[in-house]
């Protein structure tokens, strides 16, 4: 589980403990319910059970519709939001009574409650559109060498699998990439590795106009024969499946994936451990998917994944 949905969750928790203490308050001094029921109240909606069903559904739906958040940092500024407006609505109303108390009070109420607001707007966009359909992709941009290559790193995150099997290993570098990147073109950073500008971006948009996100299979002697692996009759989710002999691509299927080269299972669980087979969607998830939601750099996976499919005889069909 990602840290954010596990925070919402431990969050939730907290609050119902917090709650139900407040409710036993209340219980033995009954003079003190006028001001304390409204802290009691929104720590067990605002703060339990939101943040319960935000951890929840953060964590499930995007694996259930094989479809990534479409925000990613908002539910990092949803947990944030939500936790200061609840508190500051609470601590006003409970220290000087909120919204009825006028000047200063009120209007630090008010902002609070503008900030859980802002924290729903976010948590409605997330996972209203986690669960609609898949747009089509459209055509990609032809790649030119006069582009930065951070501006197409950017804009074509599938293109640094094939900046990394093309020489340009320091791309993997976060820094390099959010730095020099930004400012060298393609031509400049081909002709400062020796590489052929224009057999590259060949390479570079046949990939991307294949949607696969990874160079074609070099020319020579091919890998092992391919053997027949008994497909589905009706896939579960959009995605390809993986045949013995076959190289890994973003659109195969993890569960696929898994049971023709059971080696690979340990670099999903290197990047995201061991509880993330635990989950029944994950045989139904693409590898882009997962890298995603993981919030990982799927040309690395990719590029794991391949070399151990490299390394270690297919399985049996």
């Amino acid at each position: 589980m990602e840290n954010y949905p596990r925070w919402f969750i431990k969050a939730g928790l907290i609050y119902a403990l917090l709650g139900a203490l407040l409710g036993l308050g209340m219980a033995v001094a009954p003079a003190s319910a006028a001001r304390i029921r409204f802290v009691h109240i929104h720590f067990n909606l605002l703060g339990f059970m939101t943040m319960m069903v935000a951890g929840v559904a953060y964590h499930v739906l995007p694996r259930f519709n094989a479809r990534p958040v479409p925000w990613p940092k908002g539910v990092k500024y949803q947990f944030i939001l939500q936790n200061i407006g609840l508190v500051g609505m609470a601590f006003t109303h409970a220290a000087w009574g909120g919204i009825w108390s006028g000047g200063w009070v009120q209007g630090v109420f008010i902002a609070s409650a503008a900030t859980a607001a802002v924290s729903f707007f976010i948590m409605f966009y997330n996972l209203y559109f986690v669960l609609l359909p898949a747009r089509p992709a459209s055509p990609p941009e032809r790649i030119t060498g006069d582009m930065k290559v951070g501006a197409v790193l950017d804009r074509h995150p599938k293109a640094m699998a094939v900046f990394l099997e093309s020489g340009f290993a320091a791309l993997a570098n976060p820094v390099a990439k959010s730095t020099l990147a930004k400012v060298v073109t393609i031509d400049q950073a081909c002709g400062k590795h020796g590489i052929d500008s224009a057999e590259f971006l060949g390479k570079l948009n046949r990939a991307l106009a294949e949607g696969a996100g990874e160079p074609a299979r070099p020319a020579g002697p091919p890998a092992q024969a391919a053997r027949p692996v008994e497909e589905p009759a009706k896939p579960v989710a959009e995605g390809s499946i993986i045949r013995s002999g076959e190289r890994c691509k973003p659109d195969t299927l993890v569960g696929s994936l898994i049971k023709v080269y059971p080696q690979t299972k340990a670099v999903f669980e290197k990047h995201y451990g061991e509880g993330c087979f635990s989950c029944p969607g994950q045989a139904f998830e693409t590898v882009r998917q997962t890298a995603e939601m993981h919030n990982i750099d799927a040309a690395l996976i990719l590029k794991e994944l391949n070399e151990v499919i490299a390394q270690a005889p297919p399985a049996a069909p």
